[in-house]
């Protein structure tokens, strides 16, 4: 795959130039390279260092990286879901530790999965820890002492180029841990969730994409180029 191979190369030598870049896919027309190279820009994959000359985006941490900035339930969650063959991926707060700021405190662990998989991959992890609840499952969110004690907020997804390594991007991130604050009463203020975007600096592409995913494009695309004299004015009306 285009992506894999040029994202291996950038870890391995830090940055590539043009006619490199073409060399890595000789028995590919260097038309259809330039078409994959200005995907992968726009996803923001890869950003240009100078002219002519391409490195990593800063935003793809290693997985290593991640298990050292999420909590203990988090990664024990990750590594036992890897292991039981589940398609899925963390999201929220968890893919945005080590991203320009540390998330302290307990908090229930976002998990997007295939919408098949939904209710296999609840049961799995409520065998293996804790409660865990689906986006259908409003109603037990009537009872303060169910509400408490869930750890695991399963959502479905169908998108999958909107994670790496079994973490969602920064983007997908957001847009699932906005769907659990104002759908599923997550345990984050509502007010924070404008402080936690400006800290992402979101990539337009992966952002539409993942408001789609999760089925908030009309609601939240506007975020991406909203007048904020206008926002803090219509403020004042609500």
């Amino acid at each position: 795959m285009f992506r894999d191979k040029i994202v291996s190369a950038l870890r391995e030598k830090g940055s590539l130039t043009t006619q490199e870049i073409y060399a890595m896919f000789p028995d590919m027309n260097p038309n259809t390279v330039s078409w994959h190279l200005h995907e992968e820009l726009g996803k923001g994959t890869v950003v240009r260092k100078s002219h002519g000359t391409y490195v990593l985006s800063s935003w793809i941490p290693m997985q290593e990286e991640r298990f050292g900035n999420i909590p203990d339930l988090s990664r024990k969650a990750h590594e036992a879901l890897e292991k039981s063959g589940f398609e899925f991926y963390l999201s929220g707060l968890d893919c945005m530790n080590g991203l320009g700021f540390k998330v302290d405190g307990s908090y229930p662990v976002i998990v997007c999965t295939k919408t098949h998989l939904v209710k296999d991959v609840q049961l799995f992890l409520m065998r293996e820890f804790d409660l865990a609840i689906t986006e259908n499952e409003f109603n037990l969110l009537d009872d303060p002492s169910v509400r408490s004690r869930i750890q695991f907020v399963v959502l479905s997804a169908s998108d999958f180029a909107l994670q790496k390594d079994g973490f969602a991007y920064a983007e997908k991130g957001f847009v699932d841990l906005y769907y659990a604050v104002t759908r599923l009463e997550y345990p984050l203020p509502v007010s924070e969730l404008p402080h936690v975007l400006s800290l992402i600096k979101p990539n337009a592409f992966r952002f539409r994409r993942a408001t789609k995913d999760r089925g908030l494009s009309n609601e939240l695309n506007f975020l991406l180029s909203y007048n904020k004299e206008f926002v803090k004015a219509f403020a004042d009306f609500i």
